[in-house]
C-alpha cells in the first residue's frame, strides 16, 4: 500500500474505529466478566438446584406414597 492510497482510506479508517470505540462493538473482558457475574447471580435468585430438585421430589413422592397407602387402607 503506498502513501496516495493510505492518505485516500485514512479519514474512513478514523471513523470506523471511532466506531468502534464508541457502539462498544468489541466487548472488553472485565464487562464480559461483570456481565457473566449478572447472570450467575439472577439464576441464583430464580432458579433452584438440581441437587435441592431432586430431594424436594424424593420428599414430595414418599408423602405421596403415604397418602396413597393410608387410602388403600381405608
Amino acid at each position: 500500500m503506498d502513501i496516495e492510497n493510505l492518505e485516500h482510506f485514512a479519514p474512513y479508517i478514523v471513523i470506523f474505529l471511532l466506531f468502534v470505540w464508541q457502539n462498544n462493538v468489541f466487548v472488553r473482558p472485565e464487562q464480559l466478566e461483570k456481565k457473566h457475574r449478572e447472570i450467575l447471580d439472577d439464576i441464583k435468585d430464580k432458579y433452584v438446584e438440581v441437587n435441592a430438585y431432586k430431594e424436594f421430589q424424593t420428599h414430595i413422592y414418599s408423602k405421596l406414597d403415604e397418602i396413597i397407602d393410608e387410602l388403600r387402607q381405608r
